[in-house]
């Protein structure tokens, strides 16, 4: 097929004018040369989205963007959309007429003419399909109904829902779908806090409640609805416990008690103001940024295995590339995490126990130094791979948190953020996340919140959009999603917001554009399968670099 760009000026000149007709262009090219854009193309911004069936709509940008014309309209690109829509499209270039088929119907659009050919029946529009910077657009209300398509527009959210079974759906008068969660009815907005946040906060009892005070003002301010927050980042925590010593954030010092709980501090100070509090659990890390081996207390269970006289626990944490983690192959390891979740469980009033996406370090099995827990696998005679059975291990305890979890509060949710590359996630050299079965079977968690933290326009190495780009990623967890009861929740970055994310764009995405998040938000909403949103985290809110992308998505979850 031709090129559409620039086919009608192309066209015209190879065309035989008459002299009348000619000069009739000349007229014509004057005053819309004389028009603004605005008058002619009403809403020149880019950002509006289309959904088929609830499943997001990714826009080939070379194929062109959608537009709402001078007559209030929604033109969409030609092939970006209707191809997507199922149809097999055609460009008649002498006629100017665009053409889609599918299921037996034929409808022809002619460029500028405010009517359709629906099998050969005119029928008549308000609106006309145009070539604007030199891309074929269409009307996509009229042609899609002639499909017998249903045709609605999210006003809040600025997306075109389409659904191919002929219902429209319907919203009220701010703009939300009914029946359906939006931000006004059980729509999560979370707070991740992390410890990096307490690294910068007082010590002293006053200090910190004041800064925990403010934290959580603003946090209600900013439309959450609750807050995910550390209470043990790195084999310690910030409650007294049996199994863990005091966390280094709460006194200064890992293994000193500050003289008070701060844990049941902030689930109160949470409550008051209306926001849920979830207790965040790294379950196997021990040292890292923040908490290094010199800093970890005598009595942490870790040291106390490395410095006893006990050979047998001595491979229950494991040195790799420098820091300690739990062995994930032990059983007493596996019992003391899901211990300690239970733990919090019985003697708090949280709302849900977090996870995040620290399970195994990156390992490599021919390599002694890195192989990490290899030596168990070799011991166990399992018949699963070493990969398959890392995963089971996993599993084990996935599963046993989530089951001491509903033994103790059935009403407390369990869930999990795990990396939001799928293909990541999958390899036999990191993590070593059951994602399948996780959203497949019940018993492992109650919803689950990967991190796409990538804008829409990320490309892959061969210049395409990747496949963890925002809407592409989305859609292969809603797939997923769906092969069970599990919920799914979406994890988002401020920390991108202003800044020069590597996104293979030649300019970031990031820096031309300032409501990245709040697209990702309603782009979500839109395919009525996403229940919330959690944001990393508080102390992005804060910098003046990402005020506009914090401004424009308080917007649409307040």
């Amino acid at each position: 097929m031709m090129n559409e760009k620039g086919i009608y000026f192309s066209r015209l000149a190879g065309e035989k004018l008459t002299i009348a007709a000619f000069l009739l262009l000349i007229v014509l090219s004057v005053l819309i040369w004389g028009m603004s854009a605005k008058a002619v193309y009403a809403d020149s911004n880019t950002n509006i989205g289309v959904s088929i069936d609830g499943t997001a709509v990714v826009l080939d940008q070379n194929l062109g963007t959608p537009f709402i014309d001078a007559n209030s309209r929604t033109l969409v690109p030609f092939r970006g959309v209707m191809e997507k829509f199922g149809g097999t499209v055609d460009w008649d270039n002498d006629n100017r007429i665009a053409s889609v088929i599918k299921n037996g119907t034929t409808v022809k659009v002619p460029i500028d003419q405010k009517y359709i050919l629906v099998n050969g029946q005119k029928k008549d529009n308000d609106t006309a399909a145009v070539i604007k910077d030199g891309r074929t657009y269409l009307p996509i209300r009229a042609v899609l109904e002639a499909f017998g398509a249903g045709v609605a527009w999210d006003n809040t959210n600025r997306i075109v829902v389409i659904n191919t079974d002929g219902t429209v759906a319907q919203f009220n008068d701010s703009g939300n779908q009914k029946n359906q969660d939006t931000k006004h009815d059980g729509e999560l907005n979370a707070m991740w806090i992390s410890y990096l946040e307490y690294m910068s906060m007082p010590k002293d009892e006053a200090g910190f409640k004041a800064a925990v005070d403010k934290m959580f003002d603003r946090c209600k301010n900013l439309g959450m609805n609750a807050v995910i927050v550390h209470v043990r980042s790195h084999c310690d925590a910030m409650y007294p416990s049996k199994y863990y010593p005091w966390a280094l954030f709460a006194s200064g010092k890992q293994g000193v008690d500050p003289g008070y709980d701060p844990l049941k501090y902030m689930i109160d100070a949470a409550h008051s103001r209306g926001l849920e509090f979830h207790a965040w659990v790294n379950p196997y890390r021990v040292t890292g940024y923040g908490t290094y081996w010199n800093q970890v207390a005598a009595n942490n269970p870790v040291k106390v295995w490395q410095s006893d006289s006990d050979t047998t626990n001595d491979r229950w944490a494991l040195l790799q590339k420098g820091e300690y983690y739990l062995n994930p192959a032990i059983p007493e390891v596996r019992d003391m995490v899901i211990n300690g979740v239970k733990e919090i469980v019985e003697n708090y009033d949280v709302d849900g126990i977090h996870f995040d996406d620290y399970f195994y370090p990156s390992v490599n099995d021919s390599d002694p130094s890195l192989c990490f827990d290899k030596p168990e696998y070799d011991k166990s005679g399992s018949s699963l791979s070493i990969a398959d059975w890392r995963r089971n291990n996993v599993n084990m305890l996935v599963k046993g948190v989530y089951s001491a979890i509903k033994s103790a509060k059935p009403n407390v949710e369990f869930g999990i953020s795990p990396a939001g590359n799928l293909s990541n996630l999958r390899k036999n050299n990191a993590y070593f996340v059951d994602i399948d079965r996780w959203l497949s079977e019940d018993g492992y968690v109650d919803y689950i919140m990967p991190q796409l933290y990538w804008g829409f326009e990320t490309k892959d190495s061969s210049g395409n959009i990747a496949p963890y780009a925002y809407v592409n990623n989305l859609n292969s967890w809603i797939s997923l999603a769906s092969k069970g009861n599990v919920k799914l929740y979406v994890g988002l970055d401020m920390a991108n917001a202003g800044t020069n994310v590597p996104d293979k764009n030649a300019t970031s995405e990031w820096l031309r554009y300032n409501d990245i998040i709040a697209r990702q938000v309603t782009t979500g909403r839109a395919t009525g399968k996403v229940k919330g949103y959690a944001y990393f985290r508080y102390e992005f809110f804060n910098k003046d670099v990402t005020q506009n992308e914090v401004n424009n998505l308080v917007k649409v979850i307040k």
